[in-house]
């Protein structure tokens, strides 16, 4: 920071308020039991140069800025710490008193300030580059390169470490305290746009944020910057919501369009060493369209279950799937279902809203009895049984070859005896709603054409089926898609992600807004937008403790976080779990 930029900057008030020692021994604490100073510690003794001001200083004085100022630019932060504490604070932070009438020792408190956090942000930076000047558009190819992996990985791991640490820290005091207890695993994923202070690139010149680009949301509306991949506490079942509260599980910050699915699932991966119970995890159309091999596949094998929608391209009729039957949405369907029944689906994928989806559910449970049900779970080499609708004790449907098929069989199997007469109730008990569905007047009946029986397809000409389990791996799921337990787990899902979104960008956590996020850079945007999102986890925790009147009693401890699972350390030992430094003691006030 120049002479003339510190010029620049308005003084601040000589009235301003002094920050309560409560709030800031719990961000101190915050801070210290996240692991962020352990992770920085061997980066900075790495460096040559003076130290400075210490990490821990810059830090603390963002959260602090963001729950008192609702801002994480840096001359916020400085103000807080610098004349927002008291002086046994200012010691312990390395500050010095500065009286804010001499300039001359407010410019040097404010450009060690300053220099910390440029310290901080470049021990991070993969690439760093002047940002005060544009360069040409080929001469950032090796800094947006820098930002990427070649086989796929995390090009920046040391990064996302921190920042996740930050954003779940108060998640490890929720699941401490037993917060935590009512939730069932399930999560929402999203990507939202993260607006960066820079001008978009033009024709000749690239913008001060190389590796940023146009995020476009699901209303076609434009932001340049970067997308923010969310991960959210949710439930499946409407009747557990107020049970635990909704907080952000995991945040990366990427290139807009670039990485969806592997930035999600790296978040899971982090999840499942916080917290083993495993749900269903829903995302939105970018994650359905996703690679298989980026994104449903490794979260199968997490232990997730996918709760996705579908593009309306995405639900079209495979007539030749295996063996003659018909795939769709991710499904396997009697090879003679009507086209009706066909039209349903393509009718619930082009459904605007879930109210049309709600008066589409009975053409859906229509389809029920043509799907093949599963007969034996899948083996060690990822093969599972598939049963004709029509065969079996309980047959869903009514099929002319069925009947050919079962009769040729029992004829194989007495043959030589006399033949049984087949036994048929004439009596049926219409109080008996099971009686009632068994009786094949009460099924639908399939009209297959005419053919011989060796040009008939493998599941008409045999009872079961092996299908590989890979198969339309893109699109199979555990909740049948479109029935009333998808629609009622995909609404209740997708509105908690829409539901955090809706609380990070208000008034209090601003993290759509610019203006209170304006360093520049792709290591300081994520950066800051941790700093906002564990804030924002922060106000759910208090918020939800008051909705329980229990904020009283965790008034003054909450910011102490007991050894709970390290989400990056692998445990050996149940006194071993963490690796957390303690917090440090409060200064004698």
């Amino acid at each position: 920071m120049n002479r003339k930029r510190a010029a620049r900057r308005p003084m601040p008030s000589p009235h301003t308020s002094t920050i309560k020692d409560r709030h800031v021994r719990q961000i101190v604490d915050l801070v210290r039991t996240s692991g962020v100073l352990d992770e920085l510690a061997p980066l900075e003794a790495a460096r040559p140069g003076p130290r400075g001001l210490p990490a821990e200083t810059v830090l603390v004085g963002l959260v602090l800025a963001a729950r008192e100022k609702r801002s994480t630019n840096v001359d916020d932060a400085w103000e807080c710490m610098q004349f927002g504490l008291r002086k046994p604070w200012l010691k312990y932070f390395g500050l010095k008193e500065v009286d804010t009438t001499d300039i001359d020792a407010t410019r040097a408190s404010a450009k060690r300030f300053y220099d910390a956090w440029s310290r901080v942000t470049t021990l991070l930076d993969p690439a760093r580059h002047n940002r005060r000047t544009r360069m040409l558009r080929h001469e950032t190819e090796p800094y947006r390169r820098a930002w990427t992996h070649p086989q796929g990985q995390d090009a920046t791991p040391v990064l996302s470490r921190i920042a996740n640490r930050l954003v779940l820290t108060p998640v490890r005091i929720a699941v401490a305290r037993g917060l935590m207890d009512g939730w069932g695993g399930d999560l929402s994923v999203d990507a939202t746009a993260l607006a960066t202070w820079a001008k978009r690139a033009t024709r000749r010149h690239a913008s001060l944020e190389v590796s940023a680009g146009w995020h476009v949301s699901g209303g076609g509306d434009k932001t340049f910057g970067y997308s923010a991949t969310l991960l959210v506490a949710g439930h499946s079942d409407p009747e557990l919501a107020g049970r635990y509260p909704q907080l952000c599980m995991g945040l990366a910050v990427h290139a807009p369009s670039k990485e969806i699915g592997q930035q999600a699932v790296r978040l899971l991966e982090i999840v499942q060493h916080l917290w083993p119970v495993k749900g269903f995890i829903a995302g939105d159309l970018a994650y359905s369209d996703a690679k298989v091999e980026n994104f449903h596949a490794p979260v199968r094998a997490l232990g997730y279950r996918l709760v996705l929608d579908y593009k309306t391209t995405m639900v079209k009729k495979d007539k030749d799937a295996v063996e003659g039957t018909i795939a769709i949405a991710g499904e396997l369907l009697c090879p003679h279902t009507p086209q009706r029944i066909i039209n349903g689906y393509h009718k619930m994928a082009s459904a605007r809203d879930s109210a049309e989806r709600e008066e589409l559910l009975p053409r859906m449970l229509d389809a029920d009895p043509y799907v093949l049900p599963l007969k034996q779970s899948a083996d060690e080499r990822g093969l599972e049984r598939r049963q004709c609708p029509a065969a079996g004790t309980s047959p869903r449907v009514n099929c002319p070859w069925a009947q050919e098929r079962d009769t040729a069989a029992a004829r194989r199997r007495h043959r030589g005896q006399s033949p049984r007469p087949a036994r048929t109730s004439h009596v049926v008990d219409l109080d008996d709603p099971r009686a009632r569905r068994a009786h094949p007047g009460a099924r639908p009946t399939v009209r297959p054409p005419d053919r011989p029986e060796h040009r008939r397809p493998a599941i008409c000409q045999q009872s079961t089926i092996t299908v590989p389990t890979d198969i339309m791996s893109k699109l199979r799921q555990d909740l049948p898609w479109g029935r009333a337990a998808w629609q009622r787990a995909f609404r209740s899902l997708r509105s908690h992600v829409e539901g955090l979104n809706g609380r990070a960008k208000n008034v209090e956590t601003f993290l759509h807004s610019r203006e209170r996020r304006q360093s520049r850079g792709r290591v300081a945007q994520t950066l800051l937008a941790a700093v906002q999102l564990m804030v924002e986890n922060l106000r759910s925790i208090e918020s939800f403790l008051r909705t329980r009147r229990l904020w009283a009693a965790e008034r003054y401890t909450i910011g102490a976080v007991p050894q709970t699972p390290d989400p990056y350390g692998v445990p050996t030992a149940p006194d071993e779990s963490d690796d957390i430094t303690p917090p440090p003691k409060a200064p004698k006030t």
